[in-house]
């Protein structure tokens, strides 16, 4: 597994300025990070099959951390439609009780929408102590 750092221009991933070294530890399937979740300058995933993939994983993640990064400020960024599904489903699962989020929560991702709304549900469980660990 290989460790890939990526500049990031106003949440987007540089390809030109991909950086790789060998990951720290042998099994370990670490999430992806940034540098700052206001402004991310950095943003480090972890892969297997190469810089392209890195380039998808951490151009998801920097979508994913835009997406709640409007959702806890408002006015900090321009709101994008990834923002929109990401605040709609966040909404959505804050309505719905600890049942009805875990049964929720084992459907399937079949879009990059549907792995927002995923993300949306599990930051809302993680706040109300209902993940199981």
């Amino acid at each position: 597994m290989l460790k890939y750092t990526l500049h990031v221009h106003d949440f987007t991933a540089q390809a030109a300025k991909l950086a790789s070294e060998p990951a720290p530890a042998a099994g370990a399937n670490p999430e992806p990070t940034v540098d700052d979740a206001h402004n991310p300058t950095r943003v480090t995933v972890y892969t297997t099959t190469g810089a392209a993939a890195a380039l998808r994983i951490a151009q998801r993640h920097l979508t994913l951390v835009h997406a709640r990064l409007a959702y806890t400020s408002p006015g900090a960024v321009d709101r994008t439609a990834a923002d929109i599904v990401y605040a709609e489903a966040r909404t959505r699962a804050e309505s719905l009780t600890p049942d009805q989020r875990k049964d929720e929560s084992y459907h399937a991702i079949h879009s990059e929408d549907d792995g927002l709304r995923m993300y949306a549900l599990t930051d809302v469980m993680d706040a109300r102590g209902e993940l199981d660990t």
